[in-house]
């Protein structure tokens, strides 16, 4: 009686074990790093994307060893949750255009590897940049933006040289045609429109991300326009470096 007894006691421990599993999401500002042991520098497994959900095998000082798919690791605890994260639509249908009155500067800028700050004005579907520190076209706007709910433009005013010209709607991982003479008529992805992008001007949700066939990339935030632009081999040509209200 009392081996039986005992052997039964010694397997309460490894059932409570199994119970404790918990199903819970990714909930952070970007992907995470899933890690070979709970510490900071340990070996990287791989990532586990923003909003997936992970099973929590085990929690402890910080760190929770978690199974996503087939892979098992550590993450920070403080990156997951409970509660299902609210999907961000994955169809954009405009607004990536700067608001008015926005004062921005770039570094490096659009056509220069210097810092350059323009003010934002609107005149109906057209979105103005002006330089008022560039002699002899401070009456002139710099670059121009149009989204009027069908297509979105962004180029140097006064002329036919645009950075970007597709048709609206954007869906995330949808192929759309750039019209610009720069890209004539190349086959754009649109590799996302829900990751969050961090520049020298802060970080931004639902970025808008163009992939060109020659792996450059353009990044465009609601409401404030480009915020980064990158080659082929990812080194940023463009970036916003400050955003602010203006007077």
């Amino acid at each position: 009686m009392m081996v039986l007894i005992l052997g039964c006691s010694y397997a309460f421990p490894q059932q409570t074990t199994a119970a404790a599993k918990t199903e819970m999401y990714v909930h952070a500002k970007n992907d995470i790093i899933l890690r070979a042991e709970p510490k900071q520098n340990a070996k990287k497994i791989g990532t586990i994307q923003n909003h997936t959900k992970v099973t929590v095998l085990s929690s402890s000082k910080g760190w929770s060893y978690v199974q996503a798919g087939k892979s098992k690791g550590y993450v920070y605890t403080s990156a997951l949750s409970k509660n299902k994260p609210k999907a961000a639509s994955t169809t954009v249908t405009g607004g990536l255009t700067p608001k008015e009155g926005l004062i921005l500067t770039y570094e490096p800028s659009f056509l220069v590897d210097e810092k350059e700050t323009f003010s934002v004005e609107k005149e109906n579907e057209y979105t103005y940049l002006y330089n008022k520190k560039s002699p002899p076209y401070t009456d002139f706007s710099d670059f121009t933006y149009i989204d009027d709910g069908k297509r979105l433009l962004m180029g140097v005013s006064n002329s036919d040289f645009a950075f970007v010209f597709v048709p609206l709607p954007l869906e995330q991982g949808t192929y759309t045609t750039d019209s610009s003479d720069m890209y004539e008529d190349q086959k754009v992805l649109v590799e996302s429109t829900t990751k969050t992008v961090t520049v020298k001007a802060g970080t931004f949700k639902n970025v808008v991300i163009l992939r060109y066939p020659d792996g450059s990339r353009e990044y465009f935030a609601k409401g404030i326009g480009i915020i980064k632009s990158t080659n082929k081999n990812g080194k940023i040509f463009t970036e916003l470096a400050s955003v602010k209200e203006g007077k």
